[in-house]
């Protein structure tokens, strides 16, 4: 071979070697861009995450928690028997037939992915405390005093983890329903896993305290007030948000029930969550008494006691308590206010030196024997004096929303058909498999519906 030939060859072999890697680069290139092998899908968040697992797109990443502990609410480490769904779903199950229908245990469901399973931790945070310490206290001073407890639906809108151990403080008094209709993701906009980290939390407790139900006892329904959340689109975001389901105004009154109860966190919210209009409106037109509760007009209090001790001495210790008003001489006035609960003639209340033992309320021919102040003391209705605080003025009216007139669900319960794009995550496959969340035009979720 002549060496001009050599030379050619060797050019040659250089320029194909070239080639080669070019397109292998740029064939790469065009695998991460996008533009040849990957689709650009959209579909329902929940439905998708079902479909391909609950950290679709992102199983690479890990959810985290804050105020995280190792003991549940009944002081027990043994909590990670409840992260299996079967269990965890029973222990939450009404007791009574008549609330089976409205118990939506899908956000349980999602522990069914071992994946999920190892990551969950429990929280208890000082909302929760309070939540539950605010719950205590109605249910132990004021909703144990009424006859007709039953003809009200209480409806609770709080912040998931909030809305939960609320519930876990009533469930020795009503049949708790929690509504919490999505699945965690690690870049969810709401922080489900956190309201799932609290059903674990109060799981054993809310299983032993339902025992005691009788079959006609009320109901309570948990929503999670961040179900709503605004936010604008990015890729960083995973759209599960989602809109309440409750019952119908016809459902409610086979189940003798005439009042609504809306409890909300503050005096701020004046006015149900927009998902909620149509509905809210319905059960006025149907006579059913709606009625807005603020859970901080159950104010905290810190005041001294006096508490004996096992060797007959006496200490002294402040103690936070919740008082209806902010004082005892306004508490029991909720009674006068929320008259449709209908208080009984006599009425039993602890006295200012210590709240009693557990066991209230009393039941037979008197007051139970409580510690600190000897047991409590009994009034008659007649007596209390009206409080200070006013119940909010509220009614529900019909207002334009993003779901207005957008109902679809039979007698059992009422849904929403979404806005375009709540609710809804776009992402990219290839060869059948999700590849990542987001279009490349960054368009994952959809913006703005905000609660009230």
């Amino acid at each position: 071979m002549t060496p001009s030939a050599r030379t050619r060859d060797w050019w040659q072999a250089i320029d194909r070697r070239a080639f080669h890697k070019g397109t292998v680069a740029f064939t790469a290139l065009l695998t991460l861009s996008g533009c040849k092998s990957e689709k650009e899908q959209a579909a329902d968040s929940l439905k998708l995450q079902q479909e391909q697992g609950w950290n679709v797109g992102a199983k690479d990443q890990r959810i985290f928690f804050t105020n995280t502990t190792d003991e549940d609410a009944s002081g027990s480490k043994e909590w990670r028997a409840y992260t299996d769904p079967t269990r965890v779903i029973a222990a939450w199950q009404p007791r009574t037939t008549a609330w089976q229908s409205f118990y939506t245990p899908t956000v349980l469901q999602a522990l069914k992915d071992e994946s999920l399973r190892t990551q969950m931790r429990l929280i208890v945070t000082a909302g929760m405390r309070e939540a539950f310490a605010r719950g205590e206290t109605m249910r132990r001073d004021l909703l144990s005093q009424v006859d007709k407890g039953a003809e009200t639906f209480f409806l609770v809108d709080l912040p998931g983890p909030d809305a939960v151990a609320f519930g876990a403080a009533m469930a020795g008094w009503a049949d708790i329903l929690p509504s919490f209709e999505n699945w965690p993701h690690p870049q969810g906009v709401v922080r489900s896993h956190d309201t799932l980290a609290a059903l674990l939390y109060y799981a054993a407790l809310v299983q032993k305290q339902k025992e005691q139900l009788p079959e006609s006892a009320p109901a309570v329904l948990l929503l999670d007030s961040r179900r709503l959340t605004a936010y604008t689109d990015a890729d960083d975001q995973f759209d599960n948000r989602y809109v309440a389901t409750l019952p119908s105004a016809a459902s409610l009154q086979q189940r003798g029930v005439k009042n609504i109860m809306y409890i909300v966190p503050t005096r701020a919210q004046q006015e149900e969550s927009d998902d909620l209009n149509d509905e809210f409106v319905a059960y006025k037109d149907a006579k059913l008494k709606v009625v807005l509760f603020p859970l901080q007009d159950l104010q905290k209090v810190s005041q001294e006691v006096t508490k004996k001790a096992p060797d007959g001495t006496t200490q002294r210790s402040t103690e936070t308590r919740y008082f209806y008003g902010g004082g005892m001489e306004s508490h029991l006035g909720f009674l006068l206010l929320y008259s449709f609960l209908a208080p009984r003639p006599t009425l039993y209340y602890p006295p200012p030196v210590g709240y009693p033992s557990p066991g209230y309320p009393p039941s037979g021919g008197g007051p139970a024997q409580g510690g600190g102040g000897g047991g409590w003391r009994s009034t008659t209705l007649g007596d209390v004096r009206p409080p200070s605080t006013s119940a909010p003025s509220y009614e529900p009216r019909a207002r334009p929303t993003l779901f207005s007139g957008t109902k679809v669900g039979g007698q059992a319960g009422v849904g929403k058909a979404r806005p375009s794009g709540f609710g809804r995550t776009t992402f990219r496959t290839s060869g059948g498999r999700v590849t990542g969340l987001g279009g490349r035009s960054g368009s994952m979720g959809r913006g703005g519906a905000a609660s009230s």
